[in-house]
């Protein structure tokens, strides 16, 4: 019994080490992340949302003036990364509130990093969850918007189809003769 409770005091001791550790990790922690629309009404396709971050400040260090996410993945399905700058838009001892305009090509999760000065960590944040109220106001820095309305582009041109037409007819041809001088070395021979 007294083995258990040593084991036990050692295993949360070592928790408590570890936990402080990971926090003194990053001198700009990510507290919150938040979605917003410029009028606090609820999202419409086409139009940003602003993208509002809070980081606590671990360090005497001053905030950075900027700081850029990087979106990675849309619902888990990998994409393209696109950088949305953010700006320092309200500091305090605390920490700071940074702000950017995010295009976002339809309603889903979208997952990523975050940069603040050195400091590199994971974000995600869903367009479905919006925060209620007006984001903040003045100009504030912008992703690129990207077009997502243009077609698919197919994987063989119209000039190429002849061309595709040919060696899928060639393979075949090659397969059907393949199959039957198998079938031939396989039947018994005849005396």
């Amino acid at each position: 019994m007294l083995r258990l409770v040593g084991i036990l005091v050692l295993v949360l001791s070592f928790m408590s080490v570890a936990g402080s550790a990971a926090a003194a990790d990053c001198r700009f922690c990510l507290d919150s992340v938040g979605l917003q629309t410029r009028d606090g009404q609820a999202w419409t396709a086409g139009q940003p949302v602003t993208l509002v971050v809070r980081v606590a400040e671990n360090a005497a260090m001053p905030l950075p003036s900027t700081a850029q996410v990087v979106v990675m993945q849309t619902d888990g399905d990998r994409t393209k990364c696109l950088g949305v700058p953010l700006r320092l838009v309200q500091s305090d001892a605390s920490g700071g509130l940074y702000a950017g305009l995010f295009f976002p090509f339809r309603p889903a999760r979208y997952d990523g990093k975050i940069v603040v000065g050195t400091d590199v960590q994971d974000i995600t944040f869903d367009v479905n969850q919006m925060v209620a109220g007006a984001a903040p106001a003045g100009e504030l820095p912008a992703a690129e918007p990207i077009d997502t309305s243009a077609p698919v582009p197919p994987l063989v041109s119209a000039a190429q189809l002849p061309a595709v037409g040919a060696v899928a007819l060639a393979f075949s041809l090659a397969a059907l003769v393949g199959l039957a001088r198998q079938r031939r070395l396989r039947q018994p021979a005849v005396i």
